[in-house]
């Protein structure tokens, strides 16, 4: 049976159309599952991870802040992440910052300072008032950082270098004969 060319045409358009609805689904979904939201004193605050990197102890965060009353948007708030690791005895904290193009979206970006179990908070201050609340935890993995990347890399440096070492010894040694057929 022979394909023609309009039927392998529709089959190809068929099956991209289906792996574009397969990704968008997959994305809105993702989205969707990511987003914690929590109530800190007037106001309601939804976090959407937008970045994170745990192995290195960093993460990226969207905020959106609104009243919790009416559900207007919250523009003028002053938004700090704090982020506290109770096992080392350690806080950090970082500030949320939003911009006249996106005055309902505050961002903010955080690097833990350590390895171990990580509750994330936020504080929010606006002319409505004052609150927080605890929003998500991270769970920060402790790395064998000179062990498995680095033994690759030297490895593939050592073989290098003895490569190298053998092209240089060579081609001493084809020059040496090449000079004693000469003389002899």
């Amino acid at each position: 049976m022979a394909i023609t060319n309009r039927t392998r045409n529709l089959l190809l358009t068929a099956l991209s159309g289906l792996l574009a609805i397969t990704v968008l689904t997959s994305l809105v979904s993702a989205q969707e599952r990511e987003s914690f939201t929590v109530t800190a004193g007037p106001h309601e605050v939804r976090v959407v991870p937008i970045n994170t990197n745990l192995a290195a102890g960093f993460f990226q965060l969207a905020l959106f802040v609104t009243n919790s009353d009416t559900g207007e948007v919250v523009s003028d708030a002053r938004v700090a992440l704090v982020a506290k690791n109770e096992e080392d005895d350690y806080e950090g904290w970082a500030t949320a910052q939003n911009s006249p193009a996106r005055p309902d979206r505050y961002d903010a970006r955080m690097n833990l300072g350590s390895t171990g179990h990580w509750v994330i908070g936020v504080d929010v201050t606006s002319p409505l008032g004052t609150g927080g609340a605890d929003v998500m935890t991270f769970d920060v993995p402790a790395l064998n950082r000179y062990t498995s990347g680095s033994l690759v890399f030297f490895g593939i440096f050592a073989a290098l270098m003895l490569g190298i070492v053998y092209l240089f010894w060579s081609v001493k040694r084809q020059n040496r004969r090449r000079r004693e057929a000469a003389e002899g």
